[in-house]
């Protein structure tokens, strides 16, 4: 009888502590689905927003984007974006672990993140000065005169006239559409 109410009191704790479990499950998908980053470029020029799924919901460009190279400002689009991104993988991982902890669904939430939204690459302002590009290497060798002789098609040089028109041809050539 004594083993009956033992296991009666584990599995009524083991009850509980998936009810609570279950609320700080509700609680972490409440709080992301109001999660949302915003990046904007070191000029200040253009911003994202990105949400809880790392979506964007939302550009700005200021009005001195006219004048910007469209790869310029495509490019820079695309660096806000994987910084809000990032950003808010480190959010989402904050809130599993306050709210979650460190159990193995939440682990895989924070292993989910990470997999999709890696630290951006660092920018080429952000590495420091390039080195000079070098000079790429011929694909092939040059042509020389000769070469490009032997290749020529042997009539090239002939010239070819068209045929004298015909009565047809005259005929249609006096006449206008509109009659």
């Amino acid at each position: 009888m004594d083993n009956l109410n033992n296991a009666a009191d584990e599995l009524s704790r083991w009850a509980e502590d998936l009810e609570r479990k279950a609320q700080r499950y509700q609680a972490l998908h409440g709080r992301m689905s109001e999660v949302s980053v915003t990046e904007t470029s070191a000029d200040g020029r253009i911003g994202v927003t990105v949400d809880a799924n790392g979506v964007t919901t939302a550009v700005t460009l200021a009005p001195a984007v006219r004048g910007m190279d469209p790869a310029a400002v495509a490019g820079e689009l695309m660096a806000c974006t994987r910084r809000a991104q990032a950003r808010l993988r480190e959010r989402v991982t904050g809130l599993v672990h306050d709210l979650v902890g460190t159990d193995e669904a939440g682990e895989a939430i924070v292993g989910q993140y990470a997999e999709r939204f890696p630290d951006p690459e660092p920018t080429p302002a952000e590495q420091g000065p390039t080195p000079p590009p070098t000079p790429p290497a011929a694909p092939w060798p040059a042509a020389t005169a000769s070469d490009v002789l032997a290749t020529r098609k042997p009539d090239r040089d002939r010239v070819v006239a068209p045929e004298e028109p015909t009565e047809e041809d005259l005929f249609y050539q006096r006449r206008s559409w509109l009659q």
